[in-house]
């Protein structure tokens, strides 16, 4: 469990890294494009509302992979349970015939 969650962890920070990268390498490229000022403002505006849109779908995509996660962690614990439960009931039924 504890490698799932480091998995989880760098591929979090992994798609962090390639937003703030590509979002670094659009500043850079609309500044040193030889463009007039109000065309460099209005290439930065696309480009956000761009990279906000990724991001936003991002959001979604994590949203959905924690709450599919959520789901298996209560379907293993409400399993673990029903395991435990049984063990229980058979230990308590063998040594009431050991009585």
């Amino acid at each position: 469990m504890a490698d799932r969650n480091g998995d989880d962890a760098g591929a979090s920070t992994f798609v962090l890294g390639v937003i703030v990268g590509a979002a670094i390498g659009a500043v850079v490229g609309v500044l040193f494009a030889p463009q007039a000022g109000s065309d460099a403002r209005s290439g930065l505006f696309d480009q956000s509302e761009k990279m906000r849109g990724r991001a936003r779908s991002l959001g979604e995509t994590g949203g959905d992979a924690l709450r599919d996660a959520i789901s298996e962690g209560r379907d293993a614990a409400g399993r673990a349970r029903g395991e435990m439960e049984e063990w229980v009931r058979k230990t308590r039924e063998g040594e009431n015939r050991d009585s």
